[in-house]
């Protein structure tokens, strides 16, 4: 087997990794989230500021969903090594800028989240 062979197939084993450790966190987050929402409905003290805690949710899962994405691309590139032909560039590329701009698009909305929150300040001022 040729060298380039071997560095092929470590490649193609490396993005499959990669992939899973993506796809993982990604169920991770999920669940993470899952439990935490299972969680907030059935506690017995409701939470007054049901938006809010909503909000956090989703920021916090779409953190999740912007680290698995972020793995996913990186799968997505070293593919693009391995697969030299138009066809299979072609496909990973649109994957790829689909990918980017699902990262991007949610890193704004996670901003929004966090600018929204009322911050609470003490007031340390004396009195």
């Amino acid at each position: 087997m040729e060298i380039f062979e071997y560095i092929k197939s470590g490649l193609s084993v490396l993005s499959e990794i990669v992939n899973y450790i993506g796809v993982l966190i990604l169920m991770y987050g999920f669940a993470k989230g899952l439990i935490q929402l299972i969680k907030n409905e059935t506690s017995k003290k409701k939470n007054d500021d049901f938006f809010n805690s909503i909000q956090n949710l989703r920021s916090k899962i779409g953190l999740y969903i912007l680290l698995a994405l972020d793995f996913l691309i990186a799968a997505d590139i070293i593919d693009s090594v391995i697969h030299r032909n138009l066809d299979e560039l072609t496909k990973l590329g649109i994957v790829i800028v689909i990918r980017i701009a699902i990262g991007y698009f949610l890193g704004k909305e996670i901003a929004e989240i966090h600018e929204a929150k009322p911050h609470h300040k003490k007031d340390n001022s004396p009195q």
